[in-house]
Formats: C-alpha cells, sequence, structure tokens
C-alpha cells in the first residue's frame, strides 16, 4: 500500500477536513479545481485505505465521505436523509468482540435509522396546522 498522499488527495483530505460533514464525491469535486472525479473518487480510496477517511453507505445513491475524528455513530434521518455524527464510546463492545471471540478490532461502525428532531418538530407543526 502506498503511505504518500498525492498532492490531489491532500486537497480531498483538506476539503474534508474544513467541511467536517458528510460529503459524497461530487461535493467535493464542486470545492475543487483543476481536478476530475475519477481523480477524486481515486483520492479517497486511497485516504481510506489509510484509515483517514470512512466511506458511509446509508442507504443514499451516492457515497458519504468523512475525515475519521474520534470514534461516534450515525444517526440517518429516513424523512430528510440527513446524517448527525453522534458522540460514542465503543471500548465496550471492543472489548466483547475481543474477549468472546478472540477477534482484534480496529474499528466499528454504528448506525441508528429513525426520523430527526427537525423533521419530527415540522410534522407537529403540520399536524397542529
Amino acid at each position: 500500500m502506498r503511505d504518500k498522499i498525492s498532492p490531489q488527495a491532500s486537497l480531498v483530505l483538506g476539503v474534508l477536513c474544513e467541511r467536517r460533514c458528510h460529503l459524497t464525491a461530487e461535493e467535493i469535486l464542486s470545492s475543487l479545481d483543476g481536478i476530475g472525479m475519477a481523480t477524486v473518487y481515486r483520492a479517497l480510496e486511497h485516504l481510506t485505505e489509510l484509515g483517514l477517511v470512512r466511506k458511509l453507505l446509508v442507504g443514499k445513491k451516492s457515497a458519504l465521505y468523512e475525515y475519521v475524528r474520534k470514534e461516534h455513530m450515525h444517526f440517518v434521518c429516513r424523512q430528510c436523509g440527513r446524517v448527525y455524527d453522534v458522540a460514542a464510546d465503543f471500548s465496550g463492545m471492543i472489548g466483547e468482540a475481543a474477549k468472546c471471540c478472540g477477534h482484534q478490532v480496529s474499528w466499528s461502525e454504528v448506525t441508528a435509522h429513525g426520523i430527526c428532531q427537525s423533521c419530527r418538530a415540522q410534522s407537529r407543526q403540520e399536524s397542529a396546522s
């Protein structure tokens, strides 16, 4: 595996670090000049292999990408499709996986699905009208 980060991959990583949200490859590309979609996808693949970026498949047509920060889970609103980060401690789950099965866990991913607070409030307002 290549450990070096190309100038293009550095630009892609910079967008994810700066925006600090979940972005599609197309959204990343729209923030950059002078590189093409194939280059963005190659950069995202390499950054994912290096563990700097996480690829999220949350039921949308396009994958979402995020800069890997501290461990957290995701909440996906099934109404508006927005993805939220939720602080979480996975140390107990990781410890259990190691204890019961002898696995070595490098990272974990948990995604909850439901209706976000904003959509719930909007729905209540519409019902009251």
